[in-house]
Formats: C-alpha cells, sequence, structure tokens
C-alpha cells in the first residue's frame, strides 16, 4: 500500500474536506474526479444493448447504504447509456473479502474494502492493476468516517474523550483486531490518539494498555460486541460513527448517544474494480463507471444520509449538525501505513497481544 510517511497538519473534519478540494482541484463541474478512470466514459464501441450483472463486495454493516447507491448508480448508468445493469453486492470482513475474491469464489467486479491492503492483496494475486490507489483522490477512498463511541442514554459515564474510556472501572466493549480485521480501525484510533498528544512509542503502549484493560473478553465481530452492548453489557462501546450513528437513529432509538471525540481516527473505506474479474466478464466499463459515481455529488449524499462523512464540501456543509467538529487523524499522515500496523501491531507477537493480552 502507497504511505505518505510525511505528517501533515491536523485538520478538523470540515477544514479537511474543503482543504483537500481546494488543494488537489479534484472535482470537474459535475463533481466527479478529474483523475478517474479514463476508459469510464460511455463508449461509441459499446453494446449497451446487453443487460449486465456487477458483483461488488464492501464492509460489513454497510448493506443499506449500498442499497441505495446501487439504485441511484444503475439509474444514472441507464440515463447515460441506456443499458441496464444489476448491482449485486456481498458485504462482510474486509479479510474475508479478500480472501473470497482472490479464491475465485466471489467472482467481485469492484471492492470497497476497509482496509487497504487487502486490495494490495488482491493486486498481489494478479486481480488488480498497478496504481489502483491513485485512480481517485483521497487515496481512492470515496467517504469516510470515525473511531467514535457509543455510550448509553445520556452518558451517566460522562465519556467525552479517549481519555475518558481508559480511566479505571470503565467497562468497554470491542471487537478484537486479531479475528476482525475491520476492528483494526477501533485499536488504531487509540494508537494514533495516543500518540499524537505524546509523540512517543512507550506513552502510546501504556495508554492502550489502559483502554483494552477496560475491555475483557473481546468480541469476535462487531456484530457481536454490537448485540452485546445492545444487551446492556458495559459503558462504551468502540465503533465507528457511522454504525453508531445509524443505531441511534433506529432501533437504538432513545437507548444509546453517540461520542465522537475531539480527536480521532478517520476510517477510511477505498475503492477498485477488479480488473481481472471484470475484464473478463465483460463489465470494465460499467465497474470504472461504478467507481467513478461514488466520487459524485449524488453518491455523496447518499453516503452522507447514511451517516458517513462526504469529501465533497458542497454536501459536507449540507450535514454540518450532523457530524460534530473533530481533528482528524488519518493512518497515512499520522502515522506509518497500513502495512507497517499490520506487521507491528496485529502480526503473531505483535504490539496488539503484548498490550492487550488477548
Amino acid at each position: 500500500m502507497i504511505k505518505r510517511k510525511r505528517r501533515l497538519p491536523i485538520l478538523s473534519a470540515a477544514l479537511l474536506v474543503s482543504s483537500a478540494l481546494a488543494l488537489s482541484a479534484c472535482a470537474s463541474g459535475d463533481g466527479q474526479p478529474m483523475n478517474a478512470a479514463a476508459d469510464a466514459s460511455p463508449s461509441a464501441s459499446s453494446d449497451y444493448s446487453k443487460a449486465l450483472t456487477l458483483n461488488g463486495v464492501s464492509p460489513d454493516g454497510t448493506e443499506s447504504l449500498f442499497a441505495a447507491l446501487n439504485d441511484a448508480f444503475t439509474a444514472d448508468w441507464k440515463a447515460k447509456t441506456g443499458q441496464d445493469v444489476t448491482v449485486k453486492q456481498t458485504a462482510g470482513p474486509s479479510s474475508a473479502e479478500k480472501d473470497a475474491v482472490n479464491g475465485g469464489t466471489l467472482k467481485a467486479d469492484f471492492a470497497l474494502l476497509g482496509v487497504g491492503t487487502d486490495i494490495d492483496e488482491i493486486q498481489a494475486a494478479g486481480l488488480v492493476e498497478e496504481g489502483w490507489q491513485q485512480r481517485y483522490d483521497y487515496n481512492s477512498s470515496p467517504f469516510y468516517t470515525t473511531v467514535a463511541f457509543a455510550v448509553r442514554a445520556g452518558n451517566p459515564r460522562g465519556i467525552k474523550t479517549w481519555d475518558d474510556i481508559a480511566a479505571a472501572g470503565v467497562k468497554l466493549v470491542t471487537a478484537n483486531p486479531k479475528t476482525y480485521s475491520d476492528a483494526r480501525w477501533a485499536y488504531t484510533g487509540a494508537w494514533a490518539y495516543a500518540f499524537d498528544q505524546a509523540g512517543d512509542e512507550e506513552a502510546a503502549k501504556t495508554f492502550v494498555k489502559s483502554v483494552y484493560a477496560n475491555a475483557g473478553a473481546l468480541d469476535a465481530d462487531e456484530a457481536a460486541a454490537q448485540a452485546r452492548f445492545l444487551g446492556g453489557e458495559g459503558d462504551v462501546w468502540l465503533t465507528t460513527e457511522a454504525r453508531a450513528l445509524a443505531l441511534a437513529a433506529g432501533e437504538a432509538k432513545g437507548k444509546i448517544d453517540v461520542v465522537v471525540p475531539p480527536v480521532t481516527l478517520a476510517v477510511e473505506p477505498i475503492v477498485s474494480v477488479v480488473d481481472k474479474n471484470a475484464t473478463e466478464a465483460g463489465t470494465h466499463e460499467a465497474a470504472n463507471g461504478y467507481a467513478d459515481f461514488l466520487f459524485t455529488e449524488p453518491a455523496q449524499q447518499i453516503a452522507a444520509e447514511h451517516y458517513y462523512r462526504p469529501r465533497f464540501a458542497s454536501i459536507a456543509e449540507q450535514f454540518a449538525t450532523q457530524f460534530p467538529e473533530t481533528t482528524v487523524l488519518t493512518v497515512d499522515d499520522n502515522l506509518s501505513g497500513w502495512e507497517d500496523l499490520n506487521s507491528t501491531q496485529f502480526a503473531d507477537g505483535g504490539l496488539f497481544e503484548q498490550l492487550a493480552g488477548k
């Protein structure tokens, strides 16, 4: 995975969005990135009279988001080309989907996964062309969320910051990043915060150890952590802002509150066409069109409606009250990138096992 090792100024979420747009001059008049795949536009040589099916994979818990995105894309593609496209979406843990794509049991035309090194592994298997992460702005991450805290209604423990969940006596619910790769965002959120505050690895180790001392047994995946927390266990659930906001507005309305700490980590799902599969299936143009669509204003609007922070300032402004101001850290700009984190933190015998004792 390409790593940007320089440390950038840390910006609030709103400023990060507007600055990224201004600095990269990435959008054309319709909001689509100017460096989108060149062959994604409707082609005069294509036979649009033939209906086709796109197979996609997306992160765990994004089923409703992608149901809406898929409907919007198929309507947009039909309007542009006259072609009927059906999108079949599979949602699941990032690492499991990567294995299914590489093993050939899931013939995905495009993949939007939670951890970028999983797409790197798909590239290493010969299914994705090199340079996939530079096809779009924002390292090919169309929208993002943050690591956040779900707490009991009224926030009786007064949880506001990362330091609060490290305090003695707080009961923490969270998934195990060794068994569920998407939970690496939550663990890395604690590490990123501590390292940002102290600039010292030993201090970060001490802090993360305090956080995970409050966790007790870790859950196998996010669904299990969610069930346990909504079932009444724990004071705080370490999860994502998008997932917590959706629950607070839905099945857990009136039962939980959502706390986004003043400094937290951006959770950035990233997209790539699975080039070999799409070429063999004759879907490459439409698959590129789908990836392009994620970087348009209609798709950004849908993402925001499903509690993901949009990249476009024009959409972010409409949802300013939904997303509180926070200083956003990123794995690439404020840490050493996922490749290094996976080897130092999550490999057998790595820092996660040493600090969490799990």
